[in-house]
């Protein structure tokens, strides 16, 4: 009997030992979990911050590429030069950081004067600063008009949600935004894709992208507060655009139902030829489908103006 007490009690020693030692254990390995999560915060937070330093980075290389020299020269009719550097903006940009950005442009274009001491003595602007004056300002416009031309579908769409439909702080600049992406891309596809012969797909289908962008706001809902008035050159005239005059009508550049009809001629005219090129069943087939495809696209447009 006693024996078998002794035996008991040794069990009970052991098991004891047992559960203290596992318990200890399981209390190390919740530890050992609790840092590694800890551990693997921190690496998901210190590649979150790389990665938005180097978005940033990029934020920063678009706006110097667009106000590089070179790209600053030409800006009439639209700035060609800036293209690269307003897309790279589009996809780096926040659509805050950029709806502040476009708020900053516009206020030095409407604040920023000559400096009084530049005057002759007859208290006039020399014309080398009218000149320069008037050019700085057009640069910051032209990079408005370019980020707006260029600027992805899906973070104007948010722009318009959060700053128009949603009363934002950034409500008039956003209708100055969507005026200056329907001025930029209507002069865009009439100084490019428009002034020659649309025989590749491709050519086809970023006309289609562009005036798509055009037509969504040309029927927008709040289409009548869609305009813009820069009145603050010296010698220059203002820029004053709407997106439809007094009688209702829109300016070629942007007619969206005459260009839809244009677009659609140049199927019969321009792609009807030198697309399909013999060597490869597979993306012949591919590239008619896309032909089919695309007229049909068009011609929805075109009757959606009916």
């Amino acid at each position: 009997m006693k024996t078998s007490l002794i035996l008991i009690a040794l069990l009970s020693i052991v098991v004891g030992c047992d559960a203290i030692d596992a318990m200890k254990a399981t209390k190390d390995m919740k530890s050992a979990t609790n840092s590694m999560n800890d551990k693997m915060d921190k690496t998901n937070l210190g590649i979150q911050e790389t990665n938005d330093s180097v978005r940033k980075q990029k934020l920063i290389l678009s706006i110097n590429d667009m106000l590089d020299d070179k790209n600053t020269q030409d800006l009439e009719p639209v700035a060609l030069g800036m293209i690269a550097g307003a897309e790279e903006f589009g996809k780096s940009a926040t659509t805050e950081e950029t709806i502040k950005y476009v708020f900053k442009l516009l206020l030095e274009i409407k604040d920023v004067k000559p400096k009084e001491s530049l005057k002759d003595a007859n208290g006039n602007f020399p014309a080398n600063v009218v000149e320069a004056y008037d050019h700085l300002k057009m640069i910051k416009l032209s990079q408005i008009y370019s980020i707006a031309g260029f600027y992805p579908q899906d973070k104007l769409d948010q722009i318009v949600n959060e700053q128009i439909y949603g009363g934002g702080r950034y409500q008039r600049e956003a209708y100055i935004f969507l005026m200056a992406r329907v001025q930029f891309l209507g002069t865009y596809l009439q100084e490019t894709l428009l002034a020659e012969p649309l025989d590749t797909v491709e050519a086809m289908r970023e006309l289609v992208v562009r005036l798509g962008a055009i037509d969504s706001i040309l029927k927008s809902p709040f289409k009548a507060k869609v305009k813009m008035n820069i009145d603050t050159f010296i010698a220059k005239e203002p820029i004053v655009a709407a997106l439809y005059d007094d009688n209702g009508n829109m300016e070629d550049s942007w007619n969206a139902p005459k260009l839809w009809k244009k677009a659609f001629k140049r199927f019969d005219q321009d792609l009807k030829d030198g697309n399909i090129v013999e060597g490869s069943s597979v993306k012949s087939t591919d590239v008619e489908k896309e032909i089919v495809q695309l007229k049909a696209s068009v011609q929805t447009y075109l009757n959606s103006w009916k």
